[in-house]
């Protein structure tokens, strides 16, 4: 039988919530996440939802670490999210389960990709040299002769090539369902 805690509901997202903005905040300055944060986040995670929810609480916890490691594992395979981003996403999915998990993935690529386009829009403002633009054109030119995708790898320098701290759009859009999909979360907490 579930054990009952009160007050677990808040506590939950409080812990998930500081989880990812603490990793925002050492993935910003140092550019990593530190194993022992996610590692720590995950066996938390899993540790409450064992506690609210039972067997079935337990099950939630890892699904949702199956679907956060699965979602972002893609990126991981092509280089375009570190091994840090992808066990952020899977321990904030033990908090979440796996729908919740599917949808604040989802919402963190979006916001990931939202940041892309910002940072090669801003190359038209300050007019970089290293602008993705000329690249884009030629990926473009080959796809239309030929047929073919090809895919060119940006240059050193590249504003495209620079790697942002991707953890910032998974504490964003973690935020975002938290805040959006509150009383679905609640009640799936309330065990």
């Amino acid at each position: 039988m579930a054990v009952q805690l009160q007050g677990i509901q808040v506590l939950l997202p409080t812990l998930l919530l500081a989880a990812v903005w603490v990793a925002t905040a050492l993935d910003f300055h140092q550019r990593r996440i530190p194993n022992r944060l996610t590692v720590n986040a995950a066996i938390l995670g899993i540790v409450l939802q064992s506690l609210i929810g039972g067997p079935s609480g337990l099950l939630a916890a890892l699904g949702g670490l199956g679907v956060g490691l699965a979602i972002l594992l893609p990126g991981y395979a092509v280089r375009t999210t570190g091994a840090g981003d992808v066990k952020l996403m899977a321990a904030a999915g033990t908090f979440l389960g796996p729908f919740w998990a599917l949808v604040a993935g989802l919402a963190s690529m979006v916001i990931g990709a939202l940041v892309a386009v910002l940072f090669a829009a801003s190359t038209i403002v300050s007019r970089t040299p290293k602008a993705p633009w000329q690249r884009y054109g030629l990926m473009l030119r080959t796809l239309v002769s030929t047929g073919r995708v090809s895919y060119i790898a940006p240059a050193d320098g590249e504003v495209m090539g620079q790697r942002f701290p991707f953890a910032v759009s998974i504490a964003l859009g973690t935020t975002a369902t938290l805040a959006l999909w509150w009383p679905s979360l609640a009640a799936q907490w309330a065990g």
